[in-house]
């Protein structure tokens, strides 16, 4: 049993020094309080502030206090029912969680040599809207036995008065407020597509798609369909961002009270879709890419519309190009998808932090600079049909001199030189049309060429009528 006994004392040495160290703080903790006047408060009342406007309910709450922490520093965090020391009735103790230094440069008045940041769970408040709670925060600091506590050097209390936001109801109100939006959009964009075009009066050749309720433009593709009437993945893939990212600002803004940063990778997904939405525009504008002339000779003669659109903006649009698979469409829309996941599920407190690895960054961008190029590329039959075109422009031409003036082309389409002047009396249209045969046979042979050459180049069906030349 001797040999026994030192060891015992030796096992248990370290759990004697640890409860030895414990001590002293466990004796300030119980004295550190808001019981007066026993012990009194400290004469010492510091400056404090909530580090936000606002400080969730049952979140991190966080407090400036205008006093210098260490190690051996008891700090607690009290809710009473008033500022009054007098009349005040402790409500609760939240639990602190940490207590540093404040960040240099970003608070104004609390810098990190003289002020600390006390970090601490507020209370769950049941159906609280911005309810304003008051905090007492404790600073207890060592001190000798015996020593009054209200004239201890070191110990301090500050008062803070601060609203408690409702996180869920934040985020209630923030989709109810984008939602009122969205509806806004879908009537404002209905109103205006719904209006008579002016081109249509002037212009026979104008096809005008039909007319949308509000509540089909409710419908995200139908809302950012683009001048064709096609479902726009751009388009699409801006509003997606931008909704998130501004609903996720104000959820912040109302349960924090201050304005969320937005990292570099936030500000680069807006900017990626943004300028892909405006590059797609300008280029989708051109993309049939027949000369200016040609176009205008058809749009008058009512071969194509003025205006090209389709007949409702599909879901499928955001993956096809022209009745072909377009796979850099369906990459954008899948990476598009996932980081919108991704920067979602991170918060609107990890707005200013949020990240995304360059090499998605990269792939997004890669797509939109793909899908734009593949836009610019004029297909080899485009300029083929845009030289048929001319030349069908100019046998019209020879044709209708060569009927004005009741002569004939030669087998290849030459006008005799010089050109003789019209006979008098004038015959009629039909017998100068039968006197120019070579010319009219030239002509039907390159519109029938020129009929083919549109309908499968831009997959429009043609009526042949309506290239027939213009005479008088």
């Amino acid at each position: 049993m001797r040999r026994e006994t030192p060891r015992a004392w030796l096992f248990s040495l370290p759990l004697l020094v640890s409860l030895a160290s414990l001590l002293p703080t466990a004796l300030r903790a119980q004295t550190c309080t808001l019981d007066p006047p026993n012990p009194p408060l400290p004469n010492a009342i510091v400056a404090a502030a909530p580090s936000t406007r606002y400080l969730p309910s049952g979140g991190d709450g966080q407090i400036l206090v205008q006093r210098k922490h260490s190690d051996s520093t008891v700090v607690r965090v009290f809710v009473t029912s008033r500022p009054e020391p007098a009349s005040w009735k402790v409500l609760s103790e939240p639990t602190v969680i940490s207590v540093k230094a404040v960040p240099e440069k970003t608070y104004e008045g609390f810098s990190p040599t003289d002020s600390s940041v006390v970090r601490f769970i507020t209370p769950a408040l049941q159906n609280s809207f911005w309810e304003k709670r008051t905090f007492v925060v404790r600073f207890c600091e060592p001190r000798a036995p015996g020593v009054n506590p209200a004239t201890a050097p070191g110990d301090a209390w500050a008062i803070v008065e601060v609203p408690l936001s409702p996180p869920i109801w934040a985020k209630l109100i923030t989709v109810v407020v984008l939602a009122l939006f969205y509806i806004a959009f879908a009537l404002a964009v209905s109103k205006i597509h719904n209006q008579p075009h002016p081109l249509a009066v002037k212009w026979p050749a104008f096809v005008r798609p039909r007319d949308y309720g509000w509540l089909e433009h409710l419908d995200p593709v139908v809302l950012t369909a683009n001048a064709f009437n096609q479902g726009s993945i751009q388009k699409l893939q801006v509003l997606l961002f931008t909704l998130l990212v501004s609903g996720m600002v104000l959820s912040h803004v109302l349960t924090l009270g201050v304005l969320s940063d937005l990292s570099v990778t936030v500000a680069y997904l807006l900017g990626i879709s943004a300028v892909g939405a405006a590059v797609a525009k300008k280029t989708s504008a051109s993309r049939d890419r027949l000369s200016f002339e040609n176009w205008a000779w058809l749009v008058k003669k009512r071969v194509i519309p003025i205006n090209q659109v389709q007949a409702d903006p599909r879901w499928s649009d955001l993956v096809m190009t022209n009745r072909e698979f377009d796979v850099y469409k369906l990459q954008t829309l899948i990476f598009s998808a996932v980081v919108a996941v991704a920067l979602l599920a991170s918060g609107e407190e990890g707005l200013a932090s949020f990240t995304v690895p360059e090499t998605l960054l990269g792939i997004l961008g890669l797509s939109q600079v793909v899908y734009v190029a593949g836009t610019l590329a004029s297909p080899p039959s485009m300029a083929d049909l845009d030289q048929a075109i001319t030349s069908l422009g100019e046998l019209e031409s020879k044709l209708q001199t060569a009927v004005a003036r009741n002569i004939d082309t030669d087998g290849d389409g030459k006008l005799p030189t010089p050109l003789p002047a019209p006979p008098a009396p004038l015959p009629s249209l039909p017998d100068r049309q039968a006197n120019a045969v070579n010319a009219m046979r030239l002509y039907a042979k390159k519109a029938d060429q020129v009929e083919i050459m549109l309908e499968s180049t831009l997959g429009a069906v043609v009526d042949r009528t309506l290239l027939d030349p213009a005479l008088a």
